[in-house]
């Protein structure tokens, strides 16, 4: 007995709208699988305070200071009597009392992971470590220079750290000491690498060779 032949049957694209559409074997979503997560950048290290200290420089040197008082508001009177413009003086002001703020108002120095630096009035300097090449150390305070040389570190400038009545000074020059290299080894010439090629080398050669061969 025969069997019926069977139905040849459309592809599911071909079908109506109500048929479940194709199966894509390149799309992770048709497939049920998920994509893999994306990796997402390394959170930066956080910087963590080492030491701290306050120092007032204003008060150390009354007469000094009052000199500085009043060379800083005649300024401000001449900036006034030249151009009699309330931005003109404010800017003036600003620029005046953000060059010497560490002088006039109290200062928060700090030392920390990564940067050394100082906050105050108007006023604020924070470098990384690697920004300085050595230190100097002095009865009143402690300084952070730059490589001097060379022009471009002579002529930027470095970071002065006063010392308080207060501050921990053995404490800072240990932390100093674990960041940077003292000035002994930091102006130590570096041992380059003898050349062995090139043209002297070449005639050195020639020369231990004709000595051999007089004797």
């Amino acid at each position: 007995m025969s069997q019926p032949p069977r139905k040849s049957r459309r592809p599911s694209y071909l079908s109506g709208p109500g048929s479940p559409p194709p199966l894509s074997h390149g799309d992770p979503e048709s497939t049920g699988g998920t994509p893999p997560p994306k990796e997402s950048p390394p959170e930066p290290e956080e910087d963590r305070e080492l030491l701290s200290w306050r120092v007032w420089l204003l008060p150390r040197r009354p007469l000094v200071s009052a000199v500085v008082v009043v060379i800083l508001l005649f300024s401000i009177y001449l900036a006034y009597w030249a151009l009699p413009q309330l931005l003109f003086v404010g800017l003036i002001t600003f620029i005046l009392l953000n060059r010497l703020a560490p002088y006039l108002f109290p200062v928060r120095y700090f030392l920390s992971e990564q940067r050394a630096g100082y906050k105050t009035f108007l006023a604020a300097d924070s470098r990384p470590w690697e920004r300085f090449f050595t230190y100097y150390k002095f009865p009143d305070g402690i300084l952070l220079s730059n490589d001097t040389r060379s022009v471009r570190g002579r002529l930027r400038e470095g970071l002065f750290m006063y010392y308080g009545s207060e501050t921990p000074v053995d404490e800072v020059l240990s932390i100093v000491a674990s960041k940077l290299p003292s000035p002994e080894e930091a102006m130590k010439p570096k041992e380059e690498p003898a050349f062995k090629g090139g043209v002297g080398s070449a005639f050195r050669r020639i020369r231990r060779l004709r000595g051999k061969d007089r004797s």
